[in-house]
C-alpha cells in the first residue's frame, strides 16, 4: 500500500517538539567533547557536541503496521544539532526519490523555509538528498538517506550567515550501521 503524502507529512519527523525544544535550548548545557551518539537499536551512529535528548513516536494508525521515529536533539548554541530514523512497514511502498523528495518538503513546510541548494546523491550506497534551507531566522543543512524501508535524517541549524565548521562536521558524520 502507498502513503499519502499527508500521512508521511506527520510521520517523518516532528518538527515542532525539535523547535520547541530549540526555544528552552540556552538552559541546556553542552560540553565541546564531540562523541559518536549510536541510535538506540544500533541502526546509525552520528557525532555530537554532548548528549542529545532522544524521544520515541510510534504511529500504530495503519494496517500494515507501525511507524516509529527516533529523533535525538541537541542545542549548543547558537546551532541545533537533530538526527532522526524513521522505519517502516515493508507493506508501504516508498519509491526512493518520491519519499526524499516529500520528506524534503514536509521539513521545509515544517519550518517555513525555502530550499537554496540541493544535491540528490548516494550515501552508503543508498539514494540521497542533500540540501540547505533558510527562513527568516536560520539556515537549515539536511541530509536525508532513503534505506529500504528506513529514512535516516540529520539537521544542522545554525543563524543565517556562513556555516559554521560543527554543523558540517555534524552532517559529515553520519554513518549507517544497519541500515
Amino acid at each position: 500500500m502507498k502513503l499519502s503524502i499527508s500521512a508521511r507529512c506527520k510521520l517523518i519527523i516532528s518538527l515542532p517538539v525539535w523547535l520547541a525544544l530549540a526555544t528552552v535550548a540556552d538552559s541546556q548545557q553542552t560540553n565541546t567533547d564531540w562523541h559518536a551518539v549510536t541510535d538506540s537499536a544500533g541502526h546509525f551512529s552520528i557525532m555530537m557536541p554532548g548528549d542529545p535528548e532522544h524521544k520515541t513516536q510510534k504511529d500504530e494508525s495503519h494496517k500494515e503496521g507501525p511507524i516509529v521515529t527516533d529523533t535525538y536533539v541537541l542545542s549548543a548554541q547558537p546551532n541545533l544539532f537533530i538526527a532522526a530514523m524513521t522505519q517502516y512497514p515493508a507493506a508501504i511502498a516508498l519509491p526512493d526519490q518520491d519519499e526524499l523528495t516529500a520528506d524534503r518538503d514536509n521539513f521545509n513546510k515544517e519550518v517555513k523555509a525555502t530550499v537554496v541548494s540541493e544535491e540528490r546523491k548516494t550515501f552508503g550506497g543508498f539514494p540521497a538528498v542533500d540540501f540547505k534551507s533558510k527562513n527568516e531566522q536560520m539556515t537549515f543543512h539536511s541530509l536525508m538517506v532513503k534505506a529500504d524501508h528506513n529514512v535516516y535524517c540529520a539537521v544542522a541549524a545554525y543563524k543565517i550567515g556562513d556555516e559554521p565548521a560543527d554543523c558540517g562536521r555534524f552532517i559529515n558524520s553520519l554513518k549507517l550501521i544497519k541500515p
